[in-house]
């Protein structure tokens, strides 16, 4: 089982966000429990488990830099890109990337920001693109970009 660590400001509040905008399976939770250092949630998207802690510097659990280069992201694939995307925004995410149609990969997506500096892609298949043919497109992209 794979496992996504996060590290937020509030993991109860940033929770009840992400329970807000995905569907979401919640696991366990601090929420209730007593006298705690720290809170944290494990909860599940898509049959992936995300486990979110609130930020302790002593012991090394930054926030993301809102200023920063992101260099991960997560990237969910549903049904229905438009009705997760607008969900997202009244949630408190940021747009990064507009929802768009790219017909020649086959997908629609666009990127936001959550309110804890964490980038999400939400993707939506139109039809299918081998491995080949879509990394040929890719390619001649990034070479007009030269």
């Amino acid at each position: 089982m794979l496992i996504i660590d996060c590290v937020v400001k509030d993991a109860i509040k940033a929770y009840q966000t992400y329970a807000t905008v995905f569907e979401t399976r919640l696991i366990e939770s601090s929420k209730n429990l007593p006298n705690l250092s720290f809170n944290e949630v494990i909860f599940e998207i898509e049959d992936m488990q995300f486990h979110l802690f609130d930020a302790n510097p002593q012991m090394g659990w930054q926030v993301p830099d809102s200023n920063a280069a992101q260099s991960m992201w997560f990237n969910i694939v549903v049904n229905d890109a438009n009705e997760l995307f607008e969900r997202a925004i009244n949630a408190g995410f940021e747009m990064v990337v507009p929802l768009m149609k790219d017909e020649e990969l086959g997908i629609w997506n666009g990127v936001v920001k959550d309110p804890f500096n964490y980038s999400w892609v939400i993707e939506q298949n139109i039809h299918e693109v081998d491995f080949c043919k879509r990394r040929q497109i890719l390619n001649k992209r990034i070479q007009k970009l030269k």
